[in-house]
């Protein structure tokens, strides 16, 4: 289903990469858990091939982003060019095809799989790229105008290895360049090459007779997992970890889990109740109704005070964020003064959250 609705947690030692924990969790927690086809939607950084063929094999599917500036040339030429494209809109063009590939299995051994890959760009991809991309780029502006007025930090460095020019560079001597010298070895085609890609991304799917929006749409919604991971790292607590015994975090994941699950059920049945137009979604704070950190918040307002001669009152019903989960709930609260059976019986009838 695509409610966003978490089904497993797995812990891994810090120091595993992220592409060998796919396997391991789909082996633990998906393989045999008897589901409906799935597909998997995924970053490059998880995913490989062989991790990939271990999805297939199952009868499964995948969606994943693959880096163009780390494709080969005959792709690049083929993502960039203007032929093909389909615009939905000045600010969205796409465009597919099917390659066949050699790839190896989780054996070593060679499968040939056939892929579609799905080419699209964006305008406010672009501006967030050339956005969180502007200091460097100016940066880089300003060396090469100028080598002598700057002293290159070791940060600054790294940065640059992919501009440098292999062509000039003397690995074997390691001869220190002077910063005067540094301007010759800017690769001016690699940044514009670099400049070029902002805005673009590519997918490969096993998909091959989805549909390219169909895809790209399922791609976005990689998002809602990440935002899960926000709210368990974020709101939730979930790291850093205070317990060191393997059964006290599994312990601890699982609660965080639990709450992410409730907070993941109150953002639906907003969302399903209409109570929040569509148009307003982005105001209140996030395209799934609200924000877990604002949810949580709001739970947290929840409360009953106690008044004289053993009356209650209900506190903060007029909370906005409060106001809205309730009303997504259909729960009625009158204005007026409680008696504890009164409470009791408020408890038992609320609805269940399914």
């Amino acid at each position: 289903y695509d409610n966003g609705i978490p089904i497993a947690v797995e812990s891994f030692p810090g120091n595993t990469l992220d592409h060998l924990t796919l396997k391991s969790a789909l082996s633990k927690n998906i393989d045999n858990a008897k589901l409906s086809r799935f597909i998997l939607i995924a970053d490059r950084g998880v995913c490989n091939y062989p991790n990939i063929l271990h999805v297939t094999a199952g009868g499964n599917g995948y969606i994943m982003s693959k880096s163009l500036l780390k494709s080969n040339a005959e792709e690049k030429a083929w993502a960039y060019s203007e032929d093909g494209f389909i615009y939905e809109s000045d600010k969205l063009i796409y465009k597919s095809r099917v390659v066949r590939r050699k790839v190896k299995n989780e054996n070593g051994k060679i499968d040939e799989i056939a892929e579609k890959v799905v080419v699209y760009w964006s305008e406010n991809f672009a501006k967030r790229s050339m956005k969180e991309n502007k200091s460097f780029l100016e940066f880089l502006d300003k060396l090469m105008k100028s080598p002598q007025n700057f002293r290159v930090t070791a940060t600054q460095a790294k940065s640059l290895r992919r501009f440098i020019d292999k062509k000039i560079l003397n690995k074997k001597t390691g001869e220190v360049v002077n910063s005067s010298e540094l301007v010759a070895m800017i690769d001016k085609n690699k940044i514009n090459a670099y400049k070029q890609s902002f805005g673009y991304y590519q997918l490969v799917t096993s998909e091959l007779i989805m549909d390219d929006k169909e895809i790209i749409d399922k791609y976005h919604g990689l998002s809602q997992i990440e935002n899960q991971f926000r709210i368990m790292k974020g709101d939730l607590n979930t790291r850093p970890l205070y317990v060191r015994n393997p059964e006290h975090i599994k312990a601890h994941l699982l609660i965080c889990m639990i709450a992410l699950t409730v907070i993941r059920l109150i953002q639906n049945r907003i969302v399903k109740s209409g109570v929040v137009p569509s148009a307003e979604r982005k105001e209140v704070g996030w395209t799934m109704g609200l924000s877990g950190e604002r949810i949580q918040r709001a739970l947290n307002k929840w409360q009953v005070d106690l008044l004289p001669y053993d009356y209650y009152k209900f506190m903060n019903i007029n909370d906005p964020d409060l106001k809205l989960i309730l009303d997504a709930f259909n729960i009625k609260i009158p204005p007026k003064f409680y008696r504890r059976a009164e409470l009791r019986q408020f408890k038992t009838n609320l609805k269940n959250f399914m």
